[in-house]
């Protein structure tokens, strides 16, 4: 009975990855994310339900357009995968079972999946166009705040987890706020960057941001290796090798990190 709850689970995750698609496409290009239907970006022709099934669409026509044949990402594909194994981490993470399923299990796992679908969308919008969407931050701030109140109301839990997210929520808000002006445009991503890293406090345990730490500092090493490689850059060439270092998505790395370590601390034998 409980493999059939985990499938379940799963697909509700690549519903949420398909939602973070469809953002991370439309979000920078100021276009609605909630009422309009989904459309194929070379030929626009508006897509049916058999188009939209997570995962399976994306198996069953092959990677490409029913209408135009034009390849679709294959990111579409991982990012709905990624979900779907998030999905099950999170839930694995609050130790439920069929027998002590509760709103207020249900709400945890809501509260980390919105979480994780932020991370997602701010990952993929910095891998496309090296920006980080604070808007998306900031609501995720919001649900987090809805849902400590919450539980201060439901659970009792100790005041100072409130004072502890306020703080990390003002702290978000003023670099907002610092990364808008011109002047500072220099250190923009940086700050940004740590803007997210706070936000990622708000949300998870201090094991999860270590090995989300450690995954992030794998990742880049290896994207500038791979880059250097890449396009030959002679190590004599400051100028060039710092070019590369700014052109990497640093958010992208350490959200899809952050995902990956929420999924790894899920796994009974780390916990042990």
């Amino acid at each position: 009975m409980e493999i059939i709850l985990y499938i379940i689970i799963f697909i509700m995750g690549t519903v949420f990855g398909s939602f973070s698609t469809l953002a991370i496409y439309r979000i920078p290009q100021k276009k609605n994310i909630t009422t309009d239907r989904s459309f194929c970006p070379n030929c626009k022709h508006k897509l049916g339900f058999l188009d939209l099934i997570p995962v399976w669409s994306y198996i069953l026509l092959g990677g490409k357009c029913r209408y135009c044949g034009k390849k679709i990402s294959s990111s579409y594909f991982f990012i709905e995968i990624l979900m779907g194994l998030a999905s099950l981490g999170i839930f694995l993470s609050i130790n439920p079972s069929i027998q002590n399923l509760s709103v207020l299990t249900l709400t945890e796992y809501l509260y980390l999946m919105i979480f994780a679908t932020t991370l997602v969308i701010i990952a993929g919008i910095d891998r496309n166009k090296k920006q980080i969407n604070k808007p998306i931050i900031l609501i995720g701030s919001i649900v987090g705040f809805v849902h400590i109140i919450y539980l201060y109301i439901i659970k009792d839990i100790n005041v100072i987890s409130i004072y502890k997210y306020v703080i990390y929520a003002f702290i978000v808000l003023t670099l907002a706020i610092i990364t808008s002006k011109h002047k500072l445009y220099k250190y923009k991503y940086l700050l940004e960057i740590l803007m997210i890293c706070i936000y990622m406090n708000m949300f998870i345990v201090s094991e999860v941001f270590l090995i989300t730490a450690v995954l992030t500092m794998i990742s880049l090493t290896a994207s500038v290796i791979i880059r250097k490689r890449k396009i030959r850059v002679d190590n004599s060439d400051i100028l060039a090798e710092k070019d590369i270092n700014l052109d990497i998505p640093i958010a992208f790395y350490l959200c899809i990190s952050n995902i990956i370590a929420m999924i790894i601390q899920a796994i009974p034998i780390i916990n042990m």
